[in-house]
């Protein structure tokens, strides 16, 4: 399932070399005959536990890697050996905006909990650096669609920033990439996510279903989209766009 059917694969050169990165830093992992599995009638057939085993990581389709993504697998050293080596496929994937899931970007890569703290340091900073890339890249996916109430992003930034939270990833570290990101383009995002705020006790939480175990989280975003610097931003962005069809997203940020 496509979360952004109309949007083109994200490009740069940051993103292509964090691509190519996990490929070289995880392509020591191999499959040793068929994939664990789970084969209750909810998780995984053998047909796509076979398929999964033998198509060529660089061809496995998104729907069929969904399946590996919502299936149950047990968590164990064989386990974390086959999710790292179909893990550059997710990235290229994620990077299409073809996401392996038919739940949602943020589950996507939900195995890599634990990751910062266990995974040698190359592999960590090849997942980090993807996240970066991937960041800084999405900030220029600037596509309005109409929904019934009124023009919004289709690429929703809120969705990438829970993927972090939930795969356990640095979430300061990719909102300091926003925070660098140029404007208007990282300004209109950053009014978008605005829409996405509540403010509960005078403390400002980010909204979002897949986050509701990670309280910290949205406490965390919550405050950095609050912030007077974001109001700056915001307001310089009306005039640097001179574009009316924006004006409905930059208007979220007060509404």
């Amino acid at each position: 399932m496509n979360f952004w059917e109309d949007i083109e694969p994200l490009t740069s050169d940051g993103l292509e070399a964090a691509v190519a990165r996990a490929y070289d830093v995880f392509g020591a992992y191999k499959l040793s005959g068929t994939i664990t599995y789970c084969d209750c009638p909810v998780c995984m057939t053998d047909g796509v536990a076979r398929a999964l085993s033998t198509t060529p990581l660089k061809e496995i389709p998104s729907k069929v890697l969904a399946e590996y993504t919502n299936s149950a697998h047990g968590h164990d050293k064989r386990t974390e050996r086959e999710f790292k080596y179909f893990l550059p496929r997710y990235l290229e994937l994620i990077a299409q905006c073809d996401p392996p899931t038919d739940i949602g970007l943020e589950v996507c890569l939900t195995r890599l909990d634990g990751y910062r703290a266990s995974w040698p340091a190359a592999e960590i900073e090849a997942v980090d650096g993807f996240f970066d890339a991937f960041v800084g890249t999405s900030i220029h996916q600037l596509l309005l669609v109409e929904w019934p109430v009124g023009l919004r992003l289709e690429f929703d930034m809120g969705e990438v920033l829970g993927m972090v939270a939930l795969s356990g990833g640095d979430l300061d570290r990719v909102l300091a990439v926003v925070d660098k990101s140029p404007d208007p383009e990282a300004a209109v995002h950053l009014a978008s996510l605005r829409d996405d705020v509540e403010v509960r006790n005078g403390v400002p939480h980010y909204t979002n279903a897949h986050l509701d175990t990670y309280p910290e989280a949205k406490r965390r975003i919550g405050e950095w989209l609050m912030r007077d610097v974001v109001d700056d931003r915001i307001i310089a962005a009306h005039d640097a766009l001179a574009d009316p069809a924006y004006d409905a997203v930059l208007n979220l940020a007060f509404k």
